[in-house]
């Protein structure tokens, strides 16, 4: 679908229309929003859900989603505490609540979304220099493609830390949350140990539309090792029971109800293969260095796939 042509576009995401008034803004190859983001019209409020890594990106979220709706943010909602979903806050004025479950703020106050936050902004310009010299030399084209991922997270790193003032979610909720707009319901569910301690999901029931942020990555290999894999299967076949049309990861091109079975599928591949090395005494290092199967050897940031294999053979070992 078009977009709404008052909004000029941005050098750090795309924005996809799902519906009217509902649009995902997808992080683009070369931007500083690294993660996936949306924005919701309620009819009388607007919400916008996760706000990138850098501020320089959510500013243009901002901007997007005034020239969209035609007023302010009332509501930006914080999926679970990652820094590339939430250091873009800061641009958010105060008539906007920042919401989050009671697990994300606490975790978030304690992090500043990031595990390493002083260690992160002291190396940025390094790390960021090592991976351009890392991607010039490179030659195999997925290898590339992670690479100038990596380059785009430290970028983003580097052009944030001169302006970074990270704000904390400022209103918080158990299990649900819901609005009730005037032209459109919308719902928060926040799951447990999926992706992290807290994740959550926005629902457009009406609609059949989701963002799950970093609950599904599609045509990517997704981060496990800050969740538990067998809470991410459950909350994924909670997900599935939705009946929804269209999902919205939290990296990766817009998805359907085919990319969270798929996903699914990825965890239990993994899953098998950590357990069986279990069952025969086969050493760690051999498990990682094993190719990785089908369809997932076509997924990008491939290097994922090793860490989440070492993830779920330590898991399945204690």
């Amino acid at each position: 679908m078009a977009t709404n042509r008052a909004w000029q576009g941005s050098s750090h995401f795309r924005l996809e229309q799902l519906a009217q008034g509902v649009y995902a803004a997808i992080h683009v190859a070369g931007g500083a929003a690294i993660c996936n983001a949306g924005i919701v019209d309620l009819g009388d409020r607007t919400l916008v859900y996760d706000t990138f890594m850098s501020p320089q990106a959510a500013a243009d979220l901002r901007a997007a989603a005034e020239a969209l709706t035609g007023r302010p943010v009332r509501y930006v909602v914080n999926s679970h505490w990652h820094s590339d979903h939430t250091w873009g806050n800061q641009v958010f004025g105060p008539g906007t609540e920042i919401i989050a479950s009671t697990e994300t703020r606490r975790i978030f106050a304690a992090t500043r979304g990031e595990e390493d936050y002083d260690g992160l902004l002291a190396t940025a310009e390094a790390k960021l220099e090592s991976m351009r010299a890392r991607l010039q030399a490179a030659t195999e084209p997925g290898q590339r493609d992670e690479l100038a991922l990596w380059v785009d997270n430290y970028k983003a790193v580097v052009l944030a830390k001169p302006i970074l003032k990270v704000r904390v979610p400022n209103l918080t909720f158990g299990e649900r949350l819901a609005f009730h707009g005037a032209e459109r319901d919308a719902e928060l569910i926040a799951f447990s140990g999926g992706h992290t301690a807290s994740d959550v999901v926005l629902l457009l029931p009406r609609e059949g539309i989701a963002f799950l942020s970093d609950l599904l990555f599609v045509e990517c290999h997704p981060y496990l090792g800050d969740g538990d894999p067998d809470g991410l299967l459950s909350i994924l076949q909670t997900i599935t029971a939705l009946g929804l049309r269209t999902v919205v990861p939290g990296h990766g091109p817009v998805g359907s109800a085919e990319s969270v079975a798929l996903l699914g599928r990825y965890v239990l591949t993994l899953d098998r293969l950590a357990r069986e090395a279990v069952e025969r005494g086969e050493a760690e290092a051999a498990l990682a260095a094993a190719p990785i199967p089908a369809p997932f050897n076509a997924w990008g940031i491939a290097s994922f796939w090793a860490a989440n294999l070492r993830f779920l053979y330590q898991h399945r070992l204690a």
